[in-house]
C-alpha cells in the first residue's frame, strides 16, 4: 500500500484510548511488502485478537531489487499473555520480520511533568541564568532583598491545586501598585488590541485592580471559571523549559513580589505587575489560552533546540507580539502592556511582518526595549502561523492534556532524561 493510502487507512482502523498509562504500551515493529491492502492485513491482525491500537507510525524503506518495503510500528496496551502470545504468533506467521520490545528503538526524551504531582519539582531541578542588570536598586536594597525573599519562599512552597498563599502586602507596596498602575491603565488604551482590552476591563471590574494589588489565589478561581487556566506562585524567573512545560498543563506560573518603589516604571525581572497586567487578561481569552496549551505542550519533551526556538516564538507573540486592528498595528502582548517604556516605544517602533520559520532563530534583547515588534495582519494570523510551526516539529511522539486525570499523555512508549535542559 503506497503511504497516501496508509495514512487514508489510519482514522478507520485505529483510535487514542483516553485512559491508558504510557508506562504499559508495548511496540511491534513489522517490515513488510508496500503493496494494496498491506497495512489492511496488518491492522486486520489486531483487529481479529480485539486489541486496540494508540499510535502507528508507517516509514517506507529505501527501494530494493524485491521492491519497496515498509516499516509499520505500532503502539498498544499491554494485554494478558495469552491474548499477547496468540497475536505475536499470527504476526510472526505472516511476517517475516517483526521486532518485539525493541528498547533500541523506544525515543529517548528531555523529560517533561506528566502530572500535577510532577508540577511540584518546577524550580527544583532545572538551572536558570538570569540577564539581570544587577546594578538595579532590586538587586542593591538590602531591605527590599529580605521582603522580597520572604513573598518568594512562600511562593515556591505552593503546590499546584492548593490555594495560593496570601500576602499582606506593605503600605509601601500597595502604594507602588497604585503609581505604576495609574499610569499603565493610561498607556494600554492607547497601544494595546481591543481585545486586550476587553478582557483587561472585565478582570479590573471583577477584582478591584485599581484600588490594591490583587491576590493570586483571586486572580487563580477567576482564571479557572473563564479558561481552566491554573495559578502556580513562583519564586522567580524559571527555566525556559518548565514555564513552557507548565502551560501544557494549563498552568501559569507568577510572581507575587513587586518592583522596588524607587523605580515603578522599570523591573529587570518580572513581577506582579508584569504578571497580571501584562499575562492575567490574554490567559482569560479562551483562544490565546488554548493556543498557549499548545505551545506549552509542543514544549514537552522537546529537543534543546525545538525548545528555544518555541521559547522565541512565545516571546515575539504572547510576550511582545501585534497585529492589525481597525488599520492600525496594536499590541496584544504581555511585555507591552505590563511596560511603561514599552508602552512609550510601541508607536514610533519598527514593525516586522511575523514569520515563525524566520523568526524562531531571532535574537532578541532582554533588558531594553524591543527593537521591532513582529505583527500579524490580525490576530487569528498570528494564532494560525504558530500551530502550522508547530506542526513542523519533528517528535517521536504525540501527546494530548486529558482534562479529567489533568495528565498529559503520549501516544507511544518513550523514556525520559534529565539531560540537554
Amino acid at each position: 500500500m503506497y503511504l497516501n493510502s496508509i495514512f487514508k487507512s489510519l482514522s478507520r482502523f485505529s483510535y487514542i484510548k483516553k485512559n491508558f498509562s504510557y508506562e504499559n504500551l508495548q511496540d511491534v515493529e513489522i517490515i513488510t511488502r508496500d503493496y494494496w491492502g498491506s497495512l489492511r492485513n496488518i491492522l486486520k491482525s489486531f483487529s481479529n485478537h480485539k486489541i486496540n491500537l494508540t499510535d502507528i507510525e508507517p516509514l517506507k524503506l529505501s527501494r530494493t531489487h524485491k521492491g519497496q518495503n515498509i516499516v509499520v510500528k505500532l503502539t498498544f496496551e499491554k494485554v494478558e499473555d495469552k491474548k499477547y502470545n496468540e497475536l505475536i504468533y499470527d504476526l510472526q506467521q505472516r511476517y517475516d520480520q517483526v521486532l518485539i520490545n525493541n528498547d533500541m528503538s523506544v525515543p529517548s526524551v528531555p523529560w517533561y511533568p506528566r502530572t500535577d504531582e510532577d508540577l511540584k519539582t518546577i524550580g527544583t531541578i532545572m538551572e536558570v541564568n538570569e540577564e539581570n542588570n544587577q546594578d538595579h536598586p532590586q538587586f542593591k536594597d538590602i531591605e527590599y532583598r529580605k521582603r522580597r525573599e520572604e513573598i518568594a519562599k512562600l511562593s515556591q512552597a505552593h503546590l499546584v491545586g492548593e490555594p495560593v498563599p496570601y500576602i499582606n502586602y506593605t503600605e509601601q507596596e500597595e502604594q507602588t501598585w497604585k503609581k505604576i498602575y495609574t499610569i499603565l491603565r493610561e498607556k494600554v488604551n492607547l497601544v494595546m488590541s481591543q481585545r486586550y482590552l476587553n478582557n483587561f476591563v472585565k478582570i479590573e471590574n471583577a477584582l478591584g485592580f485599581k484600588y490594591k494589588i490583587p491576590q493570586l489565589r483571586d486572580i487563580d478561581a477567576y482564571l479557572r471559571a473563564e479558561t481552566g487556566f491554573r495559578i502556580k506562585a513562583t519564586h522567580g524567573i524559571l527555566s525556559q523549559r518548565e514555564f513552557l512545560n507548565a502551560l501544557g498543563h494549563r498552568v501559569f506560573c507568577c510572581t507575587q513580589y513587586i518592583r522596588h518603589h524607587s523605580t515603578p516604571e522599570y523591573t529587570p525581572e518580572p513581577d506582579i505587575v508584569h504578571e497580571l497586567v501584562g499575562h492575567v487578561p490574554l490567559f482569560a481569552d479562551k483562544e490565546v489560552a488554548d493556543l498557549s496549551q499548545e505551545l506549552g505542550i509542543l514544549s514537552c519533551g522537546a529537543k534543546k533546540q525545538d525548545l528555544s526556538r518555541l521559547g522565541t516564538l512565545y516571546w515575539f507573540t504572547l510576550e511582545f507580539g501585534a497585529y492589525k486592528e481597525n488599520g492600525f498595528i496594536k499590541g496584544y502582548g504581555a511585555g507591552i502592556a505590563s511596560s511603561i517604556g514599552e508602552c512609550d516605544h510601541f508607536p514610533k517602533a519598527k514593525y516586522e511582518k511575523f514569520d515563525p520559520f524566520i523568526h524562531a532563530d531571532r535574537s532578541y534583547p532582554i533588558q531594553t526595549v524591543q527593537p521591532t515588534y513582529m505583527y500579524t495582519e490580525s490576530f487569528d494570523d498570528a494564532m494560525q502561523s504558530l500551530i502550522i510551526f508547530g506542526k513542523s516539529l519533528q517528535k517521536p511522539f504525540g501527546l494530548y492534556y486529558d482534562f479529567i486525570d489533568k495528565e498529559l499523555k503520549s501516544t507511544r512508549r518513550i523514556k525520559t532524561h534529565l539531560n540537554d535542559q
